[in-house]
Order: structure tokens, then C-alpha cells, then sequence
């Protein structure tokens, strides 16, 4: 009886303190940076993030945020030797290769600034660099964009033996806008070709006829935003690319960083092999290029990044324009290979064969499945979030994924800051978008996997429910106004999910419906509103901006794309069995908040302990 009377006291203190939080919740406040195309990639206990025109951050917690590196000034400490931007990658390190035959030959001498179209400079044009650590040198990898006008861009890579540098120039992996048509910083357009590797990796004694062509764009990549990853059997390949001719991939030399010479590529169109001759957009594979895995015809698409998660890779691609209003989204495709083909869940290809609009409201194809789109109302926000994209993705060592991303806002400018969101992998093996950003680890995939983390009366409640649509109103002449940019994002509704099953939405029934478990014991989650399904998990997270706010969140997606993000507060999924007091307990274990952060042995108020819920005092 004494047992039940202290059970009842806790039980009205923890329903208090739920029924109170909307009133009592603190705001904090994170320490945020502003890394435009991030690539995040870890060492040891810390985050880093590398992004475009040498913006650099660090983190030991993916959410807050400390610049290093100096970005594009002279105090920058990313490089091994201060020169002057005219002279940045004029001397590469690396001298020699095995070329396509696998005869040692010599690699010359490449500068990029001098590749660069007559009067761009390298300050400005240094864009979405990627990171990652040779598994066979134990060097760490940059892999730098240099952009140029008419295609006449590369990537290079440099070498460190510290993450945070100084980095050395190694030498180029890939040249585009050899089309003999423009003038060059060091050269003039005669023969532009012979300025490249395209003899080292073809044999070509002259520029191919398929390459001499005034519309580059129309079939042929634009080599920046590489993304560098190993396969599952230990391969180093890069993808590449950006709108133009599509988005490519290449197997590197894991020892020098550089191309894979060796490796050799077929000529294909449509997958088939074909005689070379004139250019033709249909490409799917060719010598110098490699293996083409999505876009074309000029589509948008940019800032790939491939991770494998469970059992697929993962593709990731940004649509759309960059700026706010701009129609920018992240798109994702999944392939069982890390070269493809990669698909949509209503199994459509990633490349395509004619060019069609594929961002804003006036889109003509239904592509890729969507991560989210303009928003606001969501949450501890303050305003609207929109253009997210050019992501990354950490794995980490538990198997668990992160979404990192650069937002831009409703504002009015160009402001932009990252974001980290968990990643996880739906019942169909889709991903799905934690609806808030990573505040610490709560939910895992190998929970949802393994542990129904609520109760039907736990999931039971009202919630807010925000819709993600296809298409995404955007002004495709990239205007900042803020009245357009309000006008045009995505608020939640109100809706309530009950223990029976159902879900309502008195003020539109577009959201009514019903919710299930789908597997015994583990936390997937179905919701059918309005016919259609959404396949997702249910999860525990923070709501992001307040300190110590739980709640009970769903995240799901239709097998056309379209996100669902629900959330309610006050609620834990921490498997509480009863409520005893502290001093009642002998055995020594780590204790959590509301929030399902662990909290240390002084902390007072109510905790979380081996499943329990206790009363600190």
C-alpha cells in the first residue's frame, strides 16, 4: 500500500510536469557556423566539416560548432606553403603514374589555375571539397573542386598526414571543358586537350570526335562536387558532377589518391556498347569519364554523395537552384551496387533520357524520393528553414546515420548555417528524416529494429503532422523576398492518433486515417491517411531548441517520396515499468533525463534508471 501511495505522489509529479511543458520550456542555443556545401567526415571523438571556398568547422558533438582553418585568407592553415592564389596548384607533388595499360609513365606537370577559364581565379571558385582517409596510407585525402566558366573545371586532390592539414597538392583526378572552344588562364583554346590526363587514360593521340562539341554542357559532366567513398569490398571511387551531362563515377588509386588509370571503361550508350563517334547524350559510359550514374540533358542535380546503409547505397543528389527561393531539395536513389543503377521507390532511374524540369511547382517529373522541403511553424523555430542540400553523410561505428546539410531561411538573404539530422532506414528500406536535428543519440537503428519502443497507448496523443509535398513552390529567377519565401513553406496541422488505430485531423481530412505497427516487436511504424501509405519508424529525440523537452516522434515516407514528420512533447519511450525512489535502489547504473540524455549523479528531479523512473531529491 505504501509501495502504491508513492506511485500515485510520482505518477501526478511526472503528469505535471509533462502537462506543464509547454509553458516551462528553456530555450538554448547552439553554436552554429556557416558551411556551405558541408562534407562531414570524423577522426577520433570529432566532427569535421569541410565546405566550399575553404570553409571549415569542428565539433565534438555534431552540434556545436568551432571554425578552423582561416577559410579563403591569408591566415588560412589548410596548406602546406603560402602562395598567392595565381600559383595555388601549380606544382604537384605526384610525378608519376600507371597509365590505362598499366605502364609507368611519366604524370607531367598540371596546374589548375591555368585550366581555368581566361580570367577566373582560384579565390571563389574553390567549391565543395570532400575528405576521407586512405585505409591504405593512413593519409588523409582532400578532394578539391576548382570551378571554371565553360566546363573548364577539375579535381584535384591534396594529401595530409592531420586532418586539420597542412594539405599538399597531389596532383588532378579529372579535367572537363576540353572542347577547344574557350581560352584558358595559361593557354589558349588550340589543343586545350593536351593540357589534361585524357592521353594517360585513354591513349588518345587526338581529341575524340565525341568531345569536339559547342554544347559540352548537353553530354559531358562538369567535374566539380566529387564525393569519395569505399565500396564494401574496399574499392576507393568518387562520384562527380554537376547538372550539364549528368553525374559520374571513377575508381581511384587508393595509395596516391589520384585516378585509377588501370581501371578502364568501356563506350556505352544506353548501357550498350557502341562504336565512338559523335557526341551523343545517351552516353552511359565512357573512357575518360567512367560510368555515368544519374542526370543528363542538362537536368539539375548536383552535390552527389553516396553512403552505403543497411543494405543498399544510398545516392544522394540536390535538385534545384541554390538560393532561397530557388526550389533546392535533396533528392535520394538506392542501388545494390555502388556504381548502380540507382533508383526511386517507383523504380526510376536516376539518369535520364530527355531533359525535364525535375524542381519547383512547375516539375514534370515525379523523381527521387524527397528528405524534406520548405518549412516552418516546426518546433522551437524561430523561422522558416528552406533550400537545404548539398548533404553529406556520416555512418557511424554503430551503423547509424546522419544527415548533414546547409539551410537557408525565410528571411530575405542569403544566410545559410548546418544542420545534422538522424538518418533511419524504413521498414521498405527507404531513408527516412528525423523530424528534429541530432541533439545526442536517443533512438538507434538496431532499436527500431529489435524493441517496440512504445506502446500503442504511449504512441496515443495529439501531434503535429507536417507534410512534405513534391512540389515545392520556387521563383526560378532565384529571388530572396521574404513574402514569397513565407508564402511558399510547408506548417504543420494538428492531428490525433489513438490507441484504436485512427488518426483524425478535424480541420482537414486529407489527414485522416489510420497508424499500425507493422512487425511484432520492433518499431516500425504505417500510416494511411487519405489512402496513401507511409512506411517509417517511430523514434524518441529532443525537440531541438529547448534543453530537456522530450517527445515521441514519427517519421515516414510514401513509395513516391513524400515525407510525413509527426511529433508530440512530454512524452518518453523509456519503457517504464514502475516508479520507485532513489534510495530504494542499490545497483549503480547511468541515469538519463526526460529527455534520454544521461545525466550525472548530482542531477535532481525525475531520471530515468535501468528502465525505471526515479525521483532524485
Amino acid at each position: 500500500m505504501k509501495h502504491l501511495q508513492l506511485f500515485t505522489a510520482v505518477g501526478l509529479l511526472a503528469l505535471s510536469t509533462v502537462a506543464t511543458y509547454a509553458n516551462d520550456k528553456t530555450r538554448v542555443s547552439y553554436k552554429e557556423v556557416a558551411v556551405h556545401d558541408p562534407s562531414i567526415v570524423a577522426d577520433g571523438s570529432n566532427y569535421y566539416l569541410f565546405g566550399s571556398h575553404l570553409a571549415t568547422a569542428k565539433s565534438s558533438d555534431m552540434l556545436n560548432w568551432t571554425y578552423f582553418g582561416g577559410g579563403e585568407t591569408d591566415a588560412c592553415t589548410l596548406f602546406a606553403k603560402k602562395i598567392g592564389y595565381a600559383n595555388a596548384y601549380n606544382t604537384q607533388k605526384i610525378t608519376s603514374v600507371q597509365n590505362y595499360k598499366g605502364a609507368t609513365v611519366s604524370f607531367g606537370n598540371f596546374n589548375a589555375h591555368s585550366w581555368q577559364c581566361k580570367g577566373n581565379n582560384v579565390q571563389g571558385m574553390q567549391w565543395a571539397p570532400d575528405v576521407v582517409r586512405s585505409r591504405k596510407t593512413g593519409k588523409w585525402l582532400m578532394y578539391m573542386s576548382v570551378n571554371g566558366d565553360n566546363w573548364a573545371s577539375s579535381i584535384v586532390c591534396l594529401a595530409a598526414d592531420n586532418i586539420e592539414g597542412p594539405y599538399v597538392y597531389q596532383g588532378p583526378v579529372v579535367f572537363s571543358g576540353f572542347q577547344g572552344r574557350y581560352d584558358h588562364n595559361g593557354f589558349t583554346k588550340t589543343n586545350d586537350w593536351t593540357y589534361t590526363d585524357l592521353t594517360i587514360a585513354t591513349g588518345a593521340t587526338s581529341l575524340p570526335a565525341r568531345y569536339n562539341t559547342d554544347k559540352w554542357g548537353s553530354y559531358w559532366p562538369n567535374c566539380i562536387d566529387p564525393c569519395v567513398f569505399y565500396d564494401k569490398d574496399g574499392n576507393l571511387l568518387m562520384s562527380y558532377g554537376s547538372w550539364s551531362g549528368g553525374i559520374w563515377e571513377l575508381k581511384l588509386d587508393e595509395t596516391t589518391g589520384l585516378r585509377d588509370y588501370t581501371h578502364t571503361y568501356p563506350y556505352e550508350i544506353n548501357g550498350n556498347n557502341a562504336a565512338e563517334g559523335g557526341a551523343d547524350a545517351n552516353t552511359t559510359s565512357d573512357p575518360y569519364f567512367g560510368k555515368k550514374i544519374a542526370g543528363g540533358y542538362y537536368v539539375s542535380g548536383e552535390g552527389s554523395f553516396i553512403r552505403h546503409i543497411g543494405n543498399y547505397y544510398y545516392l544522394f543528389l540536390s535538385y534545384g537552384g541554390l538560393n532561397p527561393n530557388a526550389g533546392y531539395v535533396m533528392r535520394v536513389f538506392r542501388s545494390e551496387n555502388p556504381d548502380g543503377p540507382f533508383v526511386d521507390g517507383q523504380g526510376t532511374s536516376a539518369i535520364y533520357s530527355r531533359y525535364e524540369l525535375n524542381y519547383g511547382n512547375n516539375s514534370v517529373t515525379n523523381r527521387g524520393m524527397k528528405l524534406m522541403g520548405a518549412y516552418a511553424g516546426w518546433g522551437s523555430m524561430t523561422r522558416g528553414e528552406r533550400a537545404q542540400g548539398h548533404n553529406s553523410v556520416l555512418v557511424d561505428n554503430d551503423g547509424d546515420a546522419f544527415l548533414v546539410y546547409h539551410t537557408k531561411f525565410d528571411d530575405g538573404t542569403y544566410f545559410h548555417e548546418v544542420r545534422v539530422h538522424p538518418l533511419f532506414v524504413n521498414e521498405d528500406g527507404w531513408l527516412v528524416t528525423a523530424p528534429f536535428r541530432f541533439t545526442g543519440k536517443q533512438t538507434t537503428q538496431k532499436q527500431i529494429e529489435s524493441e517496440r519502443l512504445f506502446s500503442a497507448e504511449q504512441i496515443a496523443g495529439t501531434y503535429h503532422l507536417l507534410k512534405h509535398p513534391y512540389q515545392q513552390p520556387c521563383a526560378y529567377n532565384d529571388k530572396t523576398d521574404a513574402s514569397f519565401s513565407k508564402a511558399n513553406e510547408q506548417k504543420p496541422v494538428t492531428v490525433t492518433l489513438s490507441a484504436d488505430g485512427t488518426v483524425s485531423c478535424p480541420s482537414n481530412a486529407d489527414y485522416d486515417g489510420t497508424w499500425m505497427f507493422t512487425q511484432d516487436g520492433k518499431s516500425f511504424i504505417t500510416l494511411t491517411l487519405n489512402g496513401w501509405d507511409y512506411s517509417g519508424v517511430a523514434i524518441k529525440q529532443n525537440v531541438d531548441g529547448y534543453k530537456d523537452c522530450p517527445a515521441t516522434c514519427i517519421t515516414a515516407t510514401s513509395f513516391d517520396g513524400i515525407p510525413v514528420w509527426l511529433y508530440k512533447e512530454g512524452v518518453t519511450a523509456t519503457g517504464i515499468h514502475e516508479i520507485q525512489a532513489d534510495q530504494n535502489s542499490t545497483k549503480v547504473q547511468q541515469a538519463y533525463n526526460l529527455a534520454g540524455m544521461p545525466v550525472s549523479d548530482s542531477y535532481k528531479g525525475i531520471v530515468i534508471v535501468g528502465g525505471k523512473k526515479v525521483v532524485r531529491k
